[in-house]
């Protein structure tokens, strides 16, 4: 898309200062076609805009009007994954790429190349998708009331499972005429497709999955391990296997700090999110009660930068230390938290 309001809306999705709610809807959803357009090109689809926006309208109509788990939330982690995949040069079709790594010599040569076009626009059209239908109330709540959603899950990522089968359903449903349609008629031009579904599927529903709170020390371990094996080459030479593994990892560990990326937002757009989150917080405790259940989580309204900084420190920094230590591009987001515990602090 490159009509003068397209290029404007572009520029905008190219900000860290980026904030969906200084947009209109119409702004909101053509940002979203904008970066489905754009990743889309990455795997040469020639994606036809007014089905796009079809598409995306959608999804919008499948995210519920909370105050934080919203649409807005969603178009707001896809821009921060939209900026981290252009920051890589993911979106660069002369960057070089590896098919895999041999040796340890080669852990010089950045880890993000082993990242594939298709990983693209799987990690944007996933975190459109990342929360589709999300109710407002988190997994322990989930648990705790005995829903369905937890019985049918196990009690186990209730709502990320929840999640990725919506996105299974919905592309599902409306792929064939979202992309399929084109990938039959490049084919019967006899054109290449160079469009994989199924790889497309693997890497959005693996990194969907990994923005599970309750996993979220356990991913940090991931990312730690994964950075240790490509430093001291202990995983190389990659074999095929090992290769789809590090890249799904990779893929993770994008959309798992896309999703709370409102910690390393400049800290006026960061505080508007925390007092968002803490509006659905307390909905939610307001269900609890009327259950019968105690609050799982207790606002202070009273002392919300002490709260802040402590889930900052416990669960931002080490995320995004880990993440930049595998991809040292993206070292901005764990200063930025910094910044932001500065700021914190400083009203406290």
């Amino acid at each position: 898309i490159n009509s003068p309001r397209a290029n404007v809306l572009r520029s905008r999705l190219m900000e860290w200062a980026f904030s969906p709610y200084d947009m209109d809807r119409e702004e909101l959803l053509d940002c979203a076609a904008i970066m489905i357009m754009d990743s889309a090109a990455c795997v040469e689809l020639k994606l036809q805009l007014g089905r796009v926006r079809r598409f995306v309208k959608i999804l919008e109509s499948a995210y519920y009007d909370n105050p934080y788990h919203n649409f807005h939330h969603a178009v707001d982690v896809t821009q921060c994954t939209f900026y981290i995949l252009h920051t890589l040069g993911m979106f660069n079709k002369t960057e070089p790429r590896r098919l895999s790594l041999r040796s340890p010599a080669e852990t010089s040569f950045p880890l993000r190349t082993i990242l594939r076009p298709t990983d693209v626009m799987a990690l944007i059209v996933a975190s459109l998708c990342h929360d589709l239908g999300h109710p407002g109330l988190n997994n322990a709540f989930m648990v705790r009331a005995r829903t369905q959603l937890a019985e049918l899950y196990n009690d186990q990522s209730v709502l990320e499972n929840f999640h990725a089968a919506c996105f299974s359903m919905v592309m599902s449903y409306y792929f064939t005429e979202f992309v399929l349609s084109r990938q039959s008629d490049m084919q019967q031009n006899g054109h290449a497709a160079s469009f994989d579904y199924e790889e497309f599927r693997r890497i959005a529903v693996h990194a969907i999955l990994a923005t599970d709170m309750a996993r979220h020390f356990e991913f940090i371990g991931k990312c730690k391990a994964q950075y240790e094996r490509f430093v001291s080459g202990s995983n190389l030479p990659l074999t095929t296997q090992q290769h789809e593994a590090e890249r799904a990892q990779l893929a993770a560990s994008i959309l798992k700090c896309a999703d709370i990326s409102n910690l390393v937002r400049p800290f006026n757009i960061s505080q508007r999110w925390t007092q968002r989150l803490n509006r659905e917080v307390t909905l939610q405790g307001n269900i609890e009660e009327s259950l019968g259940l105690s609050r799982s989580i207790v606002v202070d309204h009273g002392n919300v930068p002490a709260s802040q900084i402590a889930f900052y420190e416990t669960c931002g920094r080490p995320l995004f230390n880990a993440v930049a230590d595998l991809v040292p591009e993206l070292r901005f987001m764990p200063d930025q938290l910094e910044n932001n515990i500065r700021n914190w602090s400083f009203i406290k």
